[in-house]
Parts: C-alpha cells; structure tokens; sequence
C-alpha cells in the first residue's frame, strides 16, 4: 500500500516515526514521511491510507490550516482511510470536525493519563480484525483517560485505570472512510513492542479493505 505518514509536533516524534516508517516498510508498505502536511493540500488520489503521527498545534507553529483540513477530511469523508496514532487526534484542537473524523481522542487541557510506565493493554473484542493476532498484554507507555468519545465507534482495546475501562483502540467510518485510532505509542520504547507493530499493520489493513 502506499501511504501517507504525516509526523512533527510537541512529542518525541524523532524516536518514534523512524521505528513506525521502518516497520511499516519492512511488511512491504510504501512511505512518504512529510512534517509540512503539504499533501494535505493537494491530489492525495496515490495514496491508500494517512497515517497520523503528529500533534498539530497553533503554540508549536505546525497547526494544519483551512486547506489541509479540508483536504484531510474530503480525503477520508471519500474513502480514504486514515490511522491516528497516539495523540495525533488532538491536533488542530479548534477544528470541530477533527474528533469527528478520528472518532474522538485526546483532548488538551482535559484528558490526562498516570505517569509513563507499565500497564496491561486489554483486547475487549478480539475478534476485531484489527486484534488478530493480539492477546492481552503489557506495555511501557500511556494510558490515555479522559478522551473524547465520538458516538458509534466500535471499541476493541482498553486499559483499566481507578478501575474504569480506558478505550485505547477503536474504528469507525466517517463518510465513506474506515478509520481507526490507536492511542499507544508515545516513545521509542512503546512503538517498538510486538503487538503495537501488529496492531498498526492490522490497522492498515482494515482502513485499505475495501
């Protein structure tokens, strides 16, 4: 597949985007990396997938203008699918229609997660195309909670903090798109476990089925 991974922002995107670039190849994917966005803007029609792996944002001076928002989300509203990895949902926080697209995620000055450390990742429904192949399992990284949930998305991952469910994993549709939101991976070590790798590739997969 050919796709597109969009990176940059407040986040230690030097560890991680090197890792997914190289994993993604390495099962036979072509990568363009771009941090301007600048495909955004123009003919996105050789690309079978986005994936997102950046934090957009107006304080950083990398918030993805009108343009690029409405080619994003034509792109995806068209067919396009899209991966938002980790916090990447809560780029351009002032534009409404992004949670809608992504199905929700991180929201600034609200979510929040324990500090970065060990926790186990739980597969709710494992028979979600996107967790074949993936047991229960532990994990160095974030454990998002407090995020936005978008009605009619179909969660598959969880995290359990203060004894409550926390969705980590979840796809949906927005228009004629698949979609799907992973919200592991925050540094070097989280991107380069097993089952994250297997729960990116199998992301892919589902956003490019037709």
């Amino acid at each position: 597949m050919n796709l597109l991974l969009i990176t940059g922002g407040r986040h230690p995107y030097h560890e991680t985007t090197p890792i997914l670039q190289e994993f993604l190849q390495r099962a036979g994917h072509t990568v363009t990396l771009s941090e301007s966005a600048e495909e955004l803007a123009g003919g996105l029609g050789a690309y079978n997938a986005i994936v997102l792996n950046t934090l957009r944002q107006a304080m950083s001076g990398n918030e993805l203008p009108t343009a690029k928002q409405e080619g994003l989300r034509k792109y995806v509203h068209d067919g396009g699918g899209l991966l938002s990895v980790h916090i990447s949902a809560a780029s351009c926080p002032e534009w409404a229609e992004s949670k809608k697209i992504t199905g929700g995620g991180w929201v600034l000055g609200k979510s929040w997660h324990p500090p970065f450390g060990w926790f186990q990742v739980f597969m709710g429904n494992p028979s979600h195309s996107i967790a074949q192949g993936v047991s229960d399992f532990w994990t160095w990284d974030e454990c998002y909670c407090g995020v936005d949930i978008q009605p009619g998305i179909d969660i598959f991952m969880h995290g359990i903090v203060e004894n409550e469910k926390r969705p980590l994993g979840w796809s949906h549709k927005y228009g004629k798109g698949k979609v799907a939101n992973i919200a592991l991976g925050h540094a070097g070590a989280s991107q380069q476990h097993p089952s994250f790798q297997r729960l990116i590739l199998n992301s892919v997969d589902y956003v490019t089925a037709k």
